[in-house]
């Protein structure tokens, strides 16, 4: 590994620092709510992994990470167990679906709990419906910060497919991720209809598709109630877009209108981390060690 250890971990707080320059320059930090949605590919994909993921982890210093494609729950412990071991500061807990024995891409978050409140453990919903989800049903956690209730909804929609949305083609894999968008709504609209609901995770596919291939029509049809907070990220550049490999971008947070007057602050902000910039070897690099994708944080400045 061509990494030095301590420019990395430098590089990393100045990455930091650099995110939330703008946020905190007149607001102090602890008013605001931090959440990252990150697809950690196959995790643990290196021997090193664990050490490199939990040092960024404490260095990003988020509120909650909603992490995907965790396949084994020995190896997530562990990194759990680091970052306590590390951070002299904070506590952290972690929650990851599935069996203890899955060796499947499951879902998990990863919380600070000496910031946040858990109003309730992780559940998951829509079981009924896991073959749209690629068997990785929507993870929830309840959680509350500064007097505000949140809940928040992880997902990893089914991969791939050629673009093009083959309506009552139940293998079609845009047609699974275009139901799961429908029931993932449904369920909101009809059960957390006056919550303040952050929906995050690898949803598998793009915001600007044409309208007839557009697997969010659902969400994006419903302005009033629903807002890709990521949306003028996915139509910027493809510098910030959240998977550079086949550059596209593919992480998303949407959030309900119960907080859109929070998310409207000027120091609310929303940006994808380029962690990939401060490894020696760039993105094949970071790719080898961590992800195929870069994390999407949502930062929300909860006082006026």
């Amino acid at each position: 590994m061509n990494l030095n250890k301590k420019k990395f971990i430098k590089n990393i707080y100045i990455l930091f620092l650099s995110f939330f320059f703008y946020a905190c320059a007149e607001n102090n930090t602890e008013s605001s709510l931090t959440i990252v949605t990150w697809n950690i590919e196959w995790f643990p994909k290196a021997e090193n992994t664990i050490d490199l993921l939990a040092e960024l982890i404490i260095e990003i210093n988020a509120d909650v990470f909603g992490l995907q494609e965790i396949t084994s729950a020995n190896y997530f412990n562990q990194l759990i167990n680091k970052i306590n071991d590390l951070d002299l500061i904070n506590s952290w807990i972690g929650f990851r679906s599935g069996s203890n024995n899955s060796t499947y891409q499951e879902l998990a978050y990863i919380i600070k709990t000496s910031s946040i409140n858990i109003n309730q453990n992780p559940y998951t919903i829509l079981n009924q419906e896991d073959y749209y989800f690629a068997y990785r049903e929507p993870y929830v956690i309840e959680i509350s910060y500064l007097n505000n209730d949140f809940l928040i909804i992880n997902n990893h929609f089914k991969c791939c497919g050629d673009g093009l949305l083959e309506n009552e083609n139940t293998s079609d894999e845009e047609y699974r991720r275009k139901i799961s968008s429908e029931l993932l709504k449904q369920y909101v609209d009809e059960n957390l209809s006056e919550q303040k609901v952050i929906i995050i995770g690898d949803l598998n596919d793009e915001l600007n598709d044409s309208t007839i291939n557009n697997v969010f029509n659902s969400f994006l049809n419903d302005s009033t109630n629903y807002k890709f907070a990521d949306m003028n990220i996915a139509l910027g550049t493809e510098t910030n877009w959240s998977y550079p490999g086949w550059p596209s971008h593919l992480d998303h947070i949407i959030i309900t209108n119960e907080i859109f007057e929070i998310f409207s602050n000027p120091r609310s902000i929303i940006q994808t981390f380029h962690i990939e910039n401060y490894f020696n070897g760039g993105n094949n690099e970071y790719n080898e060690y961590i992800s195929d994708h870069l994390p999407v944080a949502l930062q929300l400045q909860l006082n006026p």
